[in-house]
């Protein structure tokens, strides 16, 4: 009997002590934290294992985005050329419009003022020569090209006998800007060297008609003509610059 007892005593305090181990095992981990007690045992040591590899995959997720992100900023940041944007501007191939000056029209009658002047030494046998002179009068250039044409007049503005012949030389393109001048070489050769078949008239001045122009200037000169129209007395040249 009291052997039977005994064996009672020491199961019960075996189920006492098996009973400490559960209790104590169940408070392995804090309920406050949640966090895994230090424990050699596999369930212990899994949640770590596990929260590590979570925290490993969201970290590498995290470093793998943020490239991703900054890439896109950079090359929102940039931006790409149009393909509607002109390409930069290259020199034009037409030249540029001349300045108004340039663009003078032909100078007329009523432009210019004129001058016949002697030329120093300018005399030869039976023949003078003498200079023209024509000088833009306005405010606007204006261009003289050519053979200026020149007759003698009376007093009244009739012509006498033939017009100038001219000498064959170039002409040029002349522009004359205001106030500048043009002159032609103007040959005279004295009327009394043809006798009677001259018809000797007296002048009272020079007609000179601009080049391409259909008006003209009277210029002084009193000198003996011709009023045979077969008796040419003058002979002109081109405009050129002054000198």
């Amino acid at each position: 009997m009291t052997t039977l007892l005994g064996s009672k005593r020491w199961i019960a305090a075996i189920a006492a002590a098996g009973a400490l181990v559960a209790v104590s095992g169940c408070s392995a981990s804090d309920p406050g934290t949640g966090e895994p007690a230090a424990s050699t045992s596999g369930t212990a040591t899994a949640a770590p294992t596990t929260s590590g590899s979570s925290s490993a995959g969201a970290t590498a997720s995290a470093t793998t985005a943020a490239p991703e992100s900054t890439s896109g900023a950079t090359a929102s940041a940039t931006p790409e050329p149009s393909a509607t944007e002109p390409a930069d501007p290259s020199p034009s191939a037409t030249p540029s419009a001349p300045p108004a000056a340039a663009a003078g029209g032909t100078c007329t009658a009523a432009q210019l003022t004129g001058s016949v002047q002697d030329q120093p030494g300018g005399g030869a046998a039976g023949s003078v020569y003498r200079t023209l002179v024509l000088t833009n009068a306005t405010d606007q250039a204006c261009t003289v090209a050519g053979y200026p044409g020149v007759s003698s007049v009376d007093g009244a503005g009739t012509q006498i006998g033939a017009p100038a012949d001219r000498d064959g030389a170039a002409p040029v393109s002349v522009l004359l800007a205001p106030g500048a001048s043009a002159t032609a070489t103007l040959r005279q050769t004295n009327a009394q060297n043809y006798g009677a078949d001259c018809g000797l008239t007296p002048a009272a001045g020079l007609r000179v008609y601009p080049p391409g122009a259909t008006d003209s200037l009277i210029l002084p000169q009193e000198l003996p003509a011709c009023s045979a129209a077969s008796i040419v007395l003058m002979t002109v040249s081109p405009l050129q610059p002054a000198s």
